[in-house]
């Protein structure tokens, strides 16, 4: 009777924990996220020609547009929907309904769904604030919508694949997400810029936006 109370009060309180976690530093850390955006963003504007692009990112264009062979090709208009919120939200959802019901500690599937909902209000935030042409260099393909800054492709990439990656590390001891997902990952961020949909500086931004959100995020749900 003792351990079965005892297993109760221990699940009980590892059920509840996730609502313990640090949320003013969630809050900080979007705050910082977005003013790292909007702070990356001032500086490429005053850099050079902002909707026509930098002279390095004109060049880079130029040189990452030489063709794939076709089954490469083919795979860059795939890899961008693995990074995408119109493919990542359902999925996450699924994934977030999974660790509630079968993962002893709940934070797991909050700490998945924050991270989701943060890197869905970052992109519109700073793309409603920002609105840069995309590049005109050549024919662009795929998927895009809206502002070309910053990449919403590369925020998600980032925050919401890795942070994939490790809760299943955590949660099921497996180390093949990493090598999965992050490959991935890279393949995503390198085919906007091969698609001719963002400027190179879009998705610098949007990496380095994601990192911040990420990393706020690990230091708020850590045990």
């Amino acid at each position: 009777m003792t351990t079965a109370i005892n297993e109760t009060t221990i699940a009980a309180a590892e059920g509840a924990r996730w609502w313990r976690q640090r949320w003013g530093t969630l809050i900080a850390g979007y705050v910082l996220a977005s003013l790292v955006g909007i702070a990356c963003a001032e500086y490429f504007r005053h850099a050079g020609d902002w909707d026509h692009g930098l002279a390095w990112e004109r060049g880079l264009l130029v040189r990452i547009h030489t063709p794939l062979p076709h089954v490469l090709d083919s795979l860059m208009l795939v890899f961008p929907w693995f990074g995408t919120n119109i493919s990542l939200i359902p999925a996450v959802a699924l994934v977030v309904t999974w660790l509630w019901m079968r993962c002893r500690e709940r934070r797991f599937a909050v700490q998945l769904a924050v991270v989701q909902i943060g890197s869905y209000l970052l992109n519109p935030t700073l793309k409603a604030m920002f609105d840069r042409d995309r590049p005109d260099l050549f024919p662009r393909r795929g998927w895009y919508g809206w502002s070309s800054f910053p990449s919403g492709h590369a925020i998600a990439s980032i925050s919401v694949l890795i942070t994939l990656a490790f809760i299943l590390h955590r949660v099921k001891g497996w180390t093949w997400p990493y090598w999965v997902l992050l490959p991935i990952m890279c393949a995503s961020l390198y085919s906007r810029l091969y698609l001719g949909v963002h400027w190179p500086s879009d998705v610098l931004a949007g990496m380095l936006i994601g990192l911040v959100w990420l990393g706020a995020t690990l230091y708020a749900f850590r045990e």
